[in-house]
């Protein structure tokens, strides 16, 4: 794989179709009012850069990329419309703000990000996958919060645990079992089943990788086990 030819401070404005770009460290990218179509991103990172902005993009591939850096986004607001997105690295957890998906495809992984969906307080922060494809991704970290956020998406493979949540059973039942226990051990399960954040919420979401490093005894991985014994679906 070549050495990536470093480009800092660009602006990016307009229509840009039918490109190609590769082999690139791009600092501080900000694309903004965009419309971005059948171009092909090939073995670049994107650090501190900001990507959506009102940005479209369209039938585009982004392929061994990684999206990362504390200010970077690929949002506020943005749409996606049938991009793919191979062996590409996703890392941060502003990073899908106000964005919107629909029939993409993605492989790689997604690491350390909270989505939220149009219910949440936070407005403009919405993310909205449509016809996705997951298969091939691996979710790490990953923080769900709302129920609109993943529609008629083929989730990953490997590597995520469903839970029956029907009318908000699971979490009521979470409650139930927590109220009855005095000690600090709960705390993980009260979070990840907190009402406020994951009502309607159904399959709940949760991937291995986040489970294997949450709890910190094996008394707070016990009461999460006996709360979702019986729910999990896959």
């Amino acid at each position: 794989m070549m050495k990536r030819v470093k480009k800092t401070n660009i602006e990016w404005k307009g229509k840009i179709k039918g490109k190609e770009y590769s082999d690139i460290l791009f600092e501080e990218l900000s694309i903004s009012k965009g419309k971005i179509i059948n171009v092909e991103f090939k073995n670049i990172h994107f650090k501190n850069c900001l990507l959506g902005q009102k940005t479209e993009y369209i039938e585009s591939n982004f392929v061994n990329c990684k999206f990362f850096g504390k200010y970077s986004s690929l949002g506020s607001p943005s749409k996606f419309s049938k991009c793919r997105f191979e062996n590409c690295q996703f890392v941060g957890i502003d990073l899908f703000h106000g964005t919107n998906f629909h029939k993409c495809e993605f492989s790689g992984s997604m690491k350390n990000h909270i989505l939220y969906d149009k219910s949440s307080k936070f407005k403009g922060w919405e993310t909205e996958f449509i016809e996705c494809d997951f298969s091939q991704l691996t979710f790490d970290h990953l923080n769900i919060y709302g129920k609109n956020i993943f529609k008629n998406c083929v989730l990953p493979k490997n590597g995520i645990r469903l839970y029956r949540n029907s009318n908000d059973e699971l979490i009521q039942r979470s409650e139930d079992i927590c109220s009855h226990i005095d000690t600090d051990h709960k705390i993980e399960s009260e979070v990840i089943f907190r009402r406020s954040m994951m009502t309607g919420q159904d399959p709940i979401i949760i991937d291995d990788l986040f489970l294997e490093s949450f709890f910190k005894t094996v008394e707070s991985r016990r009461i999460f086990d006996e709360i979702v014994e019986g729910y999990q679906l896959n």
